[in-house]
């Protein structure tokens, strides 16, 4: 697979971003059928035979429901009718300050109302009936991906995951995701378990069908990556904007005039699953991610729901352009959130301390 040359040379209009430049390694996963000894996805892992296959013992989030309580529903129901008239007399939808109130009512305070059927649903923790065993998700041979610096004497990298809902696992602030499990290892020790799994049972106990990947082959390429935009060095207020970022946002401005083509989504961080390079925080301002030790993390893996959309088309790889491809821009099955991308930060002083995980 071969990523299509950016549309711009930003180092060119602007040489100080050179100094912002990571190289990362675009996975580009196809469905296939990989082996043991294979870099993929959601393929069969080298496990040794006298490994226990691990297992999650950590409460997973369950959806709950029942319906409104008969005393609000009424309330709710004119409320949500004066809504609509609004609506259809072109004053706005929002909701009024009387539909908010009875929203908060400590009966649904914390819960999604359903304003269709008048039903409340909110998440609540809840133990696996039984340990539940972990998915294979990735497995990744350094060879296939130089811009990972892997823990000394290690040339694997496992990435195994529940495939449920957690919410602010230990190490974790403010996520929701599957809890994820890495493994280090040097291929050459491993003995082979008869089958990939190890002791485990065949399946998942509890399992969320957006986080059981397809079998993929991997096709792994080395692009050039910059820093994110807000990142960038910037002039403080008040200041003239001379700065790296500010320049760069005139000239984006220009450039998408122009060409079409962005910063954000064409010529600075590539979509789809990578390992390496830099984090992307297009739905938030940028957040600190730092390990236990102090020092600040690097992107490990990135696990995307998709490999391009209509914004970052132009990452689409040539062969996809000429093929036309049905379904290569999400051949791993996985969503994360509202299909966006899953990143596992590691330390890069000691890849082994506590991994931390991110959703964009």
């Amino acid at each position: 697979m071969r990523t299509p040359p950016r549309p711009i040379d930003v180092t060119a209009a602007l040489p100080e971003l050179a100094a912002h430049a990571r190289e990362t390694t675009r996975l580009h996963p196809r469905p296939g059928a990989p082996t043991t000894a294979d870099s993929s996805i959601g393929g069969p892992l080298l496990w040794p035979a006298d490994e226990p296959w691990p297992v999650c013992s950590a409460p997973r989030m369950v959806r709950r429901g029942e319906p409104v309580p008969p005393t609000l529903t009424a309330g709710l129901k004119q409320a949500q009718a004066e809504r609509e008239e609004r609506r259809r007399s072109g004053l706005g939808s929002r909701p009024t300050r009387e539909q908010l109130a009875l929203l908060d009512d400590p009966a649904l305070r914390g819960k999604s109302v359903n304003l269709v059927d008048y039903t409340a649903h909110w998440y609540e923790p809840e133990a696996h009936p039984e340990p539940n065993p972990l998915v294979a998700i990735a497995q990744l041979h350094a060879r296939d991906i130089p811009t990972v610096a892997f823990p000394s004497g290690t040339d694997l990298l496992q990435v195994l995951w529940c495939p449920t809902d957690h919410q602010d696992l230990p190490g974790q602030t403010r996520y929701w995701g599957p809890a994820v499990h890495l493994v280090w290892r040097r291929a050459a020790d491993v003995t082979p378990a008869p089958n990939h799994r190890g002791t485990a049972p065949p399946d998942p106990h509890d399992a969320n069908d957006s986080y059981l990947p397809a079998p993929c082959v991997l096709h792994p390429e080395q692009v050039t990556e910059y820093q994110y935009a807000d990142l960038l060095p910037h002039s403080p207020p008040d200041a003239p904007l001379d700065a790296l970022r500010d320049r760069l946002h005139a000239l984006d401005d220009l450039w998408e005039s122009e060409t079409g083509y962005s910063y954000q989504y064409d010529l600075s961080i590539a979509p789809g699953c990578k390992a390496g390079g830099w984090a992307s925080w297009h739905l938030t301002d940028p957040v600190a991610v730092d390990c236990r030790c102090g020092a600040p993390m690097d992107v490990l893996l990135t696990l995307d729901s998709r490999e391009w959309d209509g914004g970052s088309k132009s990452w689409r790889p040539v062969e996809d352009v000429v093929a036309d491809q049905v379904g290569a821009a999400g051949p791993t099955g996985l969503t994360h959130g509202r299909w966006g991308a899953l990143r596992i930060f590691v330390c890069p002083t000691d890849p082994t301390h506590a991994h931390r995980l991110n959703i964009q």
